[in-house]
């Protein structure tokens, strides 16, 4: 069978944006049909690689075109697959991930509907070095992750420690 969705429907611009409708869409719905698309579109832009150094998904967040269909699904996904994706594919890759100037987009959108276990992974690993996405024009990053420790209370304290390490930083 043909792989889905077809690769002519990722790189058009106008299909991109019908793709992510059809997620928003089937998401409000809450029709199972979300999720087989969701998992169809991260497994076509975003597979597992082979080596562990790889990360298709962060290649993915990093290409203007890409990245874009893989927020619609991140913001969709659930947390289980949110889980997976960033325990196989982005952790120990955050700093660079926050810092490029498309994949911090991807990041945010990762933080907006992770579970507090993802959350507090990230906090762990990319709190200490906030000052990082900021120097390069990303708050959005401290925002998205600042807000997702506000929604998991336990998180709360280690965050605001990280933000006034960040607010210290030379």
């Amino acid at each position: 069978s043909p792989p889905f969705p077809p690769p002519a429907l990722l790189s058009p611009a106008g299909a991109s944006l019908c793709l992510q409708v059809a997620l928003e869409v089937l998401h409000r719905s809450q029709s199972p049909a979300c999720s087989r698309l969701c998992d169809a579109l991260i497994g076509r832009l975003a597979p597992p690689g082979p080596a562990p150094a790889e990360s298709a998904l962060v290649g993915g967040l990093q290409d203007p075109e890409r990245s874009r269909l893989l927020e619609a699904a991140m913001a969709v996904a659930g947390p289980r697959r949110l889980r997976e994706l960033f325990r196989q594919q982005l952790k120990g890759r955050l700093r660079g991930v926050a810092a490029h100037r498309v994949a911090n987009h991807g990041l945010q959108r990762l933080l907006d509907h992770a579970p507090a276990d993802v959350v507090g992974e990230v906090l762990s690993e990319l709190g200490p070095a906030l000052a990082e996405p900021l120097a390069r024009g990303h708050p959005g990053v401290l925002t998205a992750l600042l807000g997702a420790c506000r929604r998991h209370p336990g998180l709360q304290q280690e965050a605001l420690r990280c933000l006034f390490q960040v607010g210290h930083a030379p």
